[in-house]
């Protein structure tokens, strides 16, 4: 990685790992439902804690935020999407024990569907303003030592 807009790639592999997790429940596979919200959960929360110890600090400390781009709203909607997560562990335990299991698997869909939205807004303010940034007001030298830090390392796709 060059520049921190290559961390975009990460997003796009969390994207298919959620992806992967909806198609499960539409399937009503629960078991796999399960795994793949796991192993997506844990990489999107490396992910926000690489964003909150390295990048946001020298966000914070060099750049200057235009509007709507505060470190304060990055750092909120992470804040956020762990709370989804929290909710959506929740939901997928109830369903073991539901008596209507597709409207309960519909039901957690619904909910996923703000999170979803919430991840393009969130997805979009990187990509347009801390990313590009960040590559302004670091060398090149610096990013590497950065993305040698980085404790996200995308997991080999479940099969």
């Amino acid at each position: 990685m060059t520049s921190f807009s290559d961390l975009l790639e990460l997003h796009r592999n969390l994207d298919d790992l959620f992806m992967e997790h909806q198609r499960a429940l539409l399937r009503l596979n629960l078991v796999r439902a399960s795994v793949t919200l796991e192993q997506y959960e844990r990489e999107l929360l490396a992910h926000i804690r690489d964003e909150e110890a390295f990048l946001l600090p020298l966000y914070r400390q060099r750049a200057i935020a235009p509007t709507g781009g505060a470190p304060e709203i990055f750092a909120g909607e992470h804040d956020k999407l762990k709370q989804f997560l929290v909710l959506f562990r929740a939901e997928l335990e109830k369903l073991k024990t539901v008596d209507d299991l597709e409207r309960g698997v519909l039901f957690l869909i619904d909910s996923q569907h703000l999170f979803k939205r919430l991840l393009v807004h969130h997805d979009t303010r990187e990509k347009k303003m801390l990313y590009p940034l960040l590559d302004e007001v670091t060398s090149e030298a610096e990013r590497k030592r950065i993305f040698q830090q980085l404790e996200f390392r995308p997991e080999p796709a479940l099969v």
